[in-house]
């Protein structure tokens, strides 16, 4: 039996559904075990399993997910929240010894993702299009006076997540205001003004390399998740992509967002673990759990980069659970 454990599950409801699916029909069966931090967290309840643990930051936290798997018989681990990947990456041996599959990228290409400015310098490097970004005020004052970035612009925390803390600004006398009196580093970003693209990307455990990717016009927002979008399929955008994810060393699931101005795309960053818009691609058979429960199997995934439908569109609402306490 393949057993996964997904932590920090919290809403990902659908997800739990999706990796139920794909492990139960699994010769010899699968489980799908969830973690969480707060017995409110809805995705618990959909699980085969589920405990309740101390919050990452807890100094017992690691001890207390190596004894779940140990007692699960867990094959693989699955992090969904940014803190974790770090702390998964960095203690990717402790697990290893014991036979359990970190499903998450390298150390060091995790730091780069979530470091923006890091990213930029990356990418820059190699010669990949990624929007303009500074690394502080004085930098973008040099910046500007060399024409390299130009009002408006985006001013965001270096290492923030979903659209919080991101901020249009149109003039100096702003910027300088939030720049001084913010309580972590800002980096200062050209504003993109274009349209919005999301891309999911399975890299293969085995293979290391790109082996599925899901490309979607982003069409409304709702707290840093995409709400609603439209499924598209242009190989100049998959090409970008693929040169990307090269430059790091990724592995598993991959969630970039992009924008396309006058007629050119950018990159805008990449999240080493699933999006949140992620189940657009799941509705249009780009399945992930099954790549992962193949991978987990020892064998590796052919390419299907690209082998879904155009122009079908997701739009998300709310669910409820209701149940005794």
């Amino acid at each position: 039996m393949t057993t996964i454990l997904i932590l920090s599950c919290g809403t990902r409801n659908k997800l739990v559904r999706f990796f139920k699916e794909a492990f139960h029909s699994l010769p010899g069966g699968g489980r799908v075990i969830v973690t969480d931090c707060s017995p409110w967290a809805p995705a618990l309840y959909e699980a085969d399993a589920f405990y309740l643990v101390p919050p990452m930051k807890d100094p017992g936290y690691e001890d207390r997910i190596l004894e779940i798997c140990m007692r699960e018989q867990v094959n693989a681990l699955l992090p969904l929240f940014e803190d974790e990947l770090d702390l998964l990456a960095q203690n990717r041996k402790k697990f290893e010894e014991k036979g359990i599959t970190a499903i998450v990228s390298d150390a060091e290409s995790v730091a780069v993702c979530r470091d923006k400015y890091g990213f930029f310098s990356l990418l820059q490097k190699n010669g990949l299009p990624v929007l303009y970004t500074s690394a502080s005020l004085e930098e973008f004052d040099s910046d500007y006076a060399e024409g390299k970035i130009a009002f408006p612009v985006f001013v965001k925390p270096v290492r923030g997540c979903g659209s919080v803390g991101i901020s249009r600004v149109d003039n100096r006398e702003l910027l300088g205001v939030l720049c001084r009196y913010s309580k972590e580093p800002l980096l200062i970003q050209q504003y993109a003004d274009g349209e919005e693209f999301g891309a999911d990307i399975y890299v293969d455990l085995i293979s290391k390399k790109p082996v599925a990717i899901f490309t979607k016009k982003k069409v409304r927002m709702r707290a840093g998740e995409t709400e609603k979008s439209i499924s598209v399929k242009d190989p100049a955008l998959f090409e970008v992509i693929e040169k990307t994810v090269s430059a790091l060393s990724l592995a598993g699931p991959i969630d970039m967002d992009i924008f396309r101005i006058d007629g050119k795309y950018y990159i805008s960053e990449i999240n080493p673990r699933f999006g949140g818009g992620y189940p657009h691609a799941w509705h249009c058979n780009v399945r992930f759990p099954e790549l992962i429960a193949k991978n987990l199997l020892g064998e590796e995934n052919e390419p299907q980069i690209g082998a879904y439908e155009a122009d079908m569109c997701m739009m998300k609402y709310s669910d409820e659970i209701v149940r005794k306490l």
